[in-house]
């Protein structure tokens, strides 16, 4: 190893505590867990400026340019790690012990970080209270002044293999205190995860019809505003099966799951359906039904209406769907909506062509089914996103008209209101961008979907801060969204505009992780490098950007930034020059 891969870091070790017991007890299930754990951790640690160097089963290793950065970091995880002990039963609950360290370290080829920088933070974390954080004098010398966590001393330690005696520093709450004794309150929200509906149909082509009746239903759940509902994407990802029901619960932090199949022959369809309990595996309500066809709408309405009412025997005895209300006077103008979904999701250029072609073909069969252009809008809009062109045709237009064509019938339509909140902002009418993603997670607040809109419009009116945290929730919920990496690139340009650049070249890296041709998240990368002074890495990025696009310029580049304050603007373009792009 070279001289060049040593320097001084701050270090954060995170170790789980009693995770060798609760791997003796549920080893899927426990890792299922930490996986959950790690979906909601990992964009705190992105968030401050820092990367996780490898998982260690049990915890993590985290790297950091600063002691205060890592500090903050850790109160975050551990603030968030209680809340997530406080939702649930005690034994699925856990909370970690992290201990930092700033010292010299060295990275060798693959990333992994040694010496004494690492190996102090991983002696102290033991000496953290489960749930707090313990901090050698280093680091609390490097924070003092600045920080707001009132660390305990507790002396001078001598540490195993350490030739020096260590002073070390300990935080914990009554917060976290109240997490380890079960004193703290849990909230009795019970969360829904709805598996795709298995296809016992016997033909392939059928199988958007058993993903629209699981789609159809999560939907329906969603309206509910008792209950929590897990979005598509996300159970879609265990469609392959063989995972058992209580691990893929434990990684989707569901307290219930339903399971089922459909099968359809002529003109009739039959729908099994069971509702599980999480944490037992054991079958709460099970049911089959036969109906025409034509009887789709009345049958979703009474699967939500037995389940709802089987979760939380409080409800009234009342369907929380509102599909009835939005109707669909022919089938087939479903039937080819549910196709159009199916093409949405393979989230290519033809799926989206498709889709567009078959939800305006669902359109026309049914102009009252405000469905269709709701997934019309959606196709639109991500073709828009993707750059796609095509003459005498301007996806944006088509995406505004079939937007508004949907919150016209149905203004409580979820898509309807995500479709009509995208064109809002970009148009420049962000105030109006912001109620309708409001009122769409209003109406799901599960929907990850719902936060990415709001956090654009919140972007857009140079609400930075607030746009961090409605993307950082986004980013949780959208854990198998195929639009993720949007999500990663839109944290980077608001930490950008923050002037926290390490955190912008974070999250950059991870669009480009997941998007690597996405162009947006090499312009933000270019600058933030610029900014932070690696002239490797800027110029790595700058000529990404001069591949998508030759005659890139700088200050050609301002004009186009949706950006309200000229200072921000002059920003961007102070670091795309820095990063050598031409001005």
């Amino acid at each position: 190893m070279s001289d060049t891969s040593r320097r001084l870091s701050t270090i954060l070790i995170a170790d789980l505590v009693g995770f060798s017991r609760m791997v003796a007890e549920d080893a899927d299930g426990t890792l299922a867990a930490v996986r959950a754990h790690r979906n909601a951790l990992d964009p705190v640690i992105l968030n401050h400026g820092g990367r996780v160097v490898k998982g260690t089963g049990d915890g993590f290793i985290a790297e950091f340019s600063s002691a205060g950065a890592a500090v903050g970091a850790a109160r975050e995880i551990q603030e968030t790690m209680g809340a997530r002990a406080d939702a649930l039963p005690d034994s699925r609950r856990m909370l970690l012990r992290i201990g930092i360290n700033l010292g010299d370290v060295v990275e060798d080829e693959s990333g992994d970080l040694f010496g004494d920088g690492v190996n102090v933070a991983a002696r102290i974390e033991p000496m953290a209270p489960p749930g707090g954080i313990a901090v050698t004098d280093a680091v609390r010398q490097a924070i003092q002044g600045s920080s707001t966590v009132d660390f305990t001393d507790t002396g001078e330690h001598e540490l195993k293999n350490i030739t020096r005696p260590v002073r070390i520093w300990t935080w914990g709450d009554e917060a976290q205190d109240a997490a380890i004794d079960g004193t703290a309150h849990r909230p009795s929200v019970a969360t829904i995860a709805v598996m795709p509906f298995e296809n016992m149909s016997g033909d392939v082509e059928q199988e958007y019809f058993s993903d629209g009746i699981t789609q159809d239903l999560i939907t329906a759940l969603s309206y509910d505003r008792s209950l929590g509902v897990v979005a598509r994407n996300s159970t879609f990802a265990y469609k392959s099966g063989g995972v058992d029901v209580r691990t893929i619960a434990r990684d989707l932090d569901a307290t219930h799951v339903v399971e089922g199949s459909v099968r359809r022959a002529g003109g009739r369809i039959r729908v099994t359906a069971q509702l599980i309990d999480a944490e037992s595996g054991h079958h709460i309500w099970a049911e089959q039904y036969d109906r025409e066809m034509a009887d789709v709408f009345d049958l979703q309405d009474e699967l939500v209406e037995s389940i709802a009412t089987r979760i939380r025997p409080t409800l009234r005895d009342r369907a929380s769907s509102r599909q009835a209300s939005r109707g669909v006077s022919v089938l087939d103008a479903w039937d080819l909506s549910q196709q159009g979904w199916f093409h949405v999701n393979r989230h290519t250029t033809d799926g989206f062509l498709t889709a567009a072609e078959l939800f305006e073909r669902a359109e026309a069969m049914d102009p009252g089914f405000a469905g269709a252009p709701a997934g019309a809008a959606m196709a639109w809009s991500s073709l828009a996103f993707g750059g796609w062109r095509h003459p005498g045709i301007n996806p944006w237009t088509r995406a505004a008209e079939a937007a508004e064509r949907a919150y016209a019938l149905d203004p409580d339509d979820h898509d309807a209101l995500v479709a009509m909140s995208l064109v809002k902002s970009l148009r420049g009418d962000v105030g109006a961008g912001e109620r309708l993603a409001r009122r769409a997670v209003e109406l799901n607040p599960f929907a990850g979907l719902s936060y990415h809109v709001l956090g654009i419009a919140l972007f857009l009116s140079g609400r930075v801060d607030e746009a961090v945290q409605v993307q950082t929730k986004a980013w949780r919920l959208a854990r198998h969204e195929p639009w993720r990496y949007d999500v990663a690139n839109d944290l980077a340009w608001s930490h950008y505009l923050l002037r926290n650049h390490e955190a912008a070249a974070r999250w950059g890296s991870q669009a480009v992780s997941l998007a690597d041709d996405f162009l947006q998240s090499h312009i933000i990368l270019a600058a933030a490098f610029g900014q932070i002074g690696d002239p490797e890495s800027a110029a790595e990025h700058a000529g990404r950007v001069l591949e998508h696009r030759p005659g890139f310029r700088a200050t050609g580049y301002r004009s186009r930034l949706f950006l309200t304050r000229a200072e921000d603007r002059d920003h961007v373009v102070d670091g795309l020059r820095k990063a050598g792009l031409p001005g």
